[in-house]
């Protein structure tokens, strides 16, 4: 019998997809700029005068922030697990690097398509516990 599937299950999945772009995006943001301003004028083009406060300012908006610490949250939960390494290679491969379905990550990490599939499950459900949904 197959596991139920939740109106949430496609969100918290597409969740988990981006929580690499949504790590760039975070740090590209935090980035200080460091390009001088040539015009000569003070303040000239809406610029900060300190670049350093101006980047500690800039945020992700709320929902993306939620987003990535739910996902960050249930990775650092998952590397305490037993196998938490092999658990993630998982998700990396499935998720992030979409190289492999759960069959070709089984064959790859040498474990069965059950035991990665129940781990699937796992971190998907991890990660909809931290944001709220469960």
């Amino acid at each position: 019998m197959s596991s139920p599937r939740y109106d949430w299950w496609p969100y918290v999945k597409g969740m988990i997809r981006r929580y690499p772009e949504l790590c760039a995006r975070q740090e590209e943001l935090h980035r200080t700029k460091m390009s001088p301003n040539l015009t000569g004028m003070p303040g000239a083009h809406g610029q900060a005068s300190d670049p350093v406060a101006d980047a500690a300012l800039r945020e992700l908006p709320e929902i993306n922030r939620r987003e990535l610490e739910a996902v960050r949250q249930a990775i650092e939960e998952t590397q305490g697990m037993p196998n938490g390494e092999e658990r993630l290679e998982m998700v990396r491969l499935v998720f992030w690097k979409k190289t492999h379905t759960l069959e070709g990550a089984a064959m790859e990490l040498h474990w069965s398509t059950r035991k990665l599939v129940e781990w699937h499950g796992e971190f998907i459900r991890c990660v909809a516990k931290y944001f709220g949904l469960l």
